[in-house]
């Protein structure tokens, strides 16, 4: 190193120790500075959360027209008070006697559909005649089979005669039973005529007629025993065998048909059809029973806005003429003795809120009252601000009988999310921060300041908890117009 550039580095080294110097003559030589002063102290911290608000009611209940409709009757004013019951309004009725009518003439409608699908199905008197035309026609059958092996013996004696009468005795039998199942059946088509009722006494015709046949077939035989010659007899009896035997076959497939005539998917859409039609016509009824509108709940109606706000600013409300709508309340009666502040909660802090917690509300109206209560309800569907936020309705319940709150005042709840006991604390004006980290300036006993870094523990908008760094009783400079320093000299105010 050259001689000039040590005597360059020499005057530098003095300027800075003469800076240094001098700034500590100066610092020990200037008036003191006046500062507040805040004592340490050993106490609770409450954190808390802050969100703003208002106040609805907490007992409401809202009153919606049945139906689409005007307002022929409004029996309230804005703002009165009202009993559970209470006529509020009355629709006009006209429109609602209409809907009735009409949907009688539904009902009606229906009813008769039904009917029509129950006349295509087979009665139950249908079906039992031509169970039993079935049967006779069986038994004829039978008959004939009897008449044609008496027949077929070719040696005629006794026997055979008795055969022959016993068989000309269930031919009878036999032919009195398809004239019974005849008249049966005659009697149910006489009683409700059908197309298939037709069938079905058309196929007994047949079979009493061939039963007949069978009869005097048999009567023939036995008459015809002495013959030698029964060629002629037994054509005839095994005619009748096959007569027989075509009369019963369609005698049992009418009967099949018959019960196998579905009709049950036309019926069920027609009961289906009657259903609505008779809901339709309750719906009906009830809503010309809810054209009085009435109060739900004791308390105070207020109206409620009726459409778009008119080009003076006035905005539609309940009077004879306007026009309601199912979708919207046209009164709602709350209690005022029954209020909640409805706080928003940013999202942030809402995870630390929960429901029990100790809150103080306060209201812009009344700077003179503050009103302790709990969170008694948390929303989990959240809303936005009109600056685009996301918060959190957290109700909570205001007891407020001794004072006039109204719906809609504004102001602010303190929930108290966490507590910590027994810390040192400081006011937060006496905290400073810098890239280095938080600290105070303690006071000495002669009156100068020292920086002292801090270890923070909770935090509120007001009060500070210090775990290291202070202890209980220390003096600490508060935060003023004064610029502190590390060892400035000041004076306590």
């Amino acid at each position: 190193m050259s001689s000039k550039t040590k005597v360059i580095g020499a005057v530098a080294g003095l300027l800075i120790v003469g800076s240094i110097a001098a700034a500590v003559a100066y610092n020990a030589t200037r008036p003191a500075a006046t500062v507040d002063v805040a004592t340490a102290a050993t106490g609770d911290i409450a954190v808390t959360v802050t969100a703003a608000g208002s106040v609805e009611s907490d007992a409401r209940g809202d009153v919606f027209p049945p139906t689409a409709g005007v307002l022929a009757v409004v029996s309230v004013v804005d703002g009165q008070r009202v009993v559970a019951g209470e006529v509020l309004a009355t629709l006009d009725p006209e429109p609602l006697d209409l809907a009735i009518v009409q949907a009688e003439a539904g009902l009606a409608q229906a009813e008769a559909g039904l009917r029509a699908v129950d006349d295509q199905a087979p009665g139950s008197a249908e079906l039992q005649a031509a169970r039993a035309a079935t049967d006779a026609a069986w038994q004829a059958y039978r008959s004939a089979q009897a008449a044609a092996a008496a027949v077929s013996d070719q040696a005629p004696g006794d026997a055979e005669r008795r055969a022959a009468a016993a068989a000309t005795q269930a031919a009878r039998a036999a032919f009195d039973q398809a004239v019974a199942a005849y008249d049966a059946l005659k009697a149910a088509y006489d009683f409700a005529p059908s197309p298939s009722a037709e069938a079905s006494l058309t196929a007994a015709g047949v079979a009493r007629d061939q039963a007949r046949a069978a009869y005097l077939g048999a009567q023939a035989t036995e008459r015809s025993l002495a013959s030698v010659d029964l060629s002629s007899q037994q054509a005839a009896t095994d005619a009748g065998v096959a007569q027989a035997h075509a009369a019963y076959l369609s005698a049992k497939a009418q009967q099949e048909k018959l019960e196998d005539a579905d009709v049950s998917p036309q019926r069920a859409a027609a009961r289906a059809a009657l259903e609505q039609a008779r809901e339709a016509l309750a719906l009906a009824e009830s809503n010309r029973a809810k054209a009085t509108m009435r109060a739900p709940v004791d308390g105070t109606v207020l109206f409620n806005p009726l459409g778009t706000p008119a080009a003076d600013g006035t905005v539609p409300k309940a009077t004879p003429g306007a026009a309601v709508a199912p979708q919207a309340a046209v009164f709602t009666v709350v209690r005022l003795d029954m209020v909640r502040f409805t706080a928003e909660v940013d999202e942030v802090d809402v995870a630390l809120v929960e429901t029990g917690m100790a809150a103080i509300v306060r209201l812009d109206a009344l700077t003179d009252r503050s009103f302790e209560t709990t969170v008694s309800e948390i929303r989990p569907a959240a809303t936005f601000t009109p600056t685009g936020g996301t918060v959190f309705p957290v109700y909570l319940r205001v007891a407020a009988s001794d004072v006039n709150v109204l719906l809609g005042m504004k102001g602010d709840a303190e929930i108290e999310v966490s507590r910590v006991s027994s810390v040192v604390t400081l006011p937060i004006e006496a905290l400073f921060d810098d890239a280095t980290g938080s600290y105070v300036y303690t006071i000495t006993e002669d009156d100068r300041l020292v920086r002292t870094p801090v270890e923070l523990g909770a935090l509120t908008e007001s009060v500070i908890e210090i775990r290291s760094g202070v202890r209980a009783g220390d003096r600490v400079a508060l935060a003023g117009a004064e610029e502190l320093a590390d060892g400035m000299r000041v004076s306590v105010r």
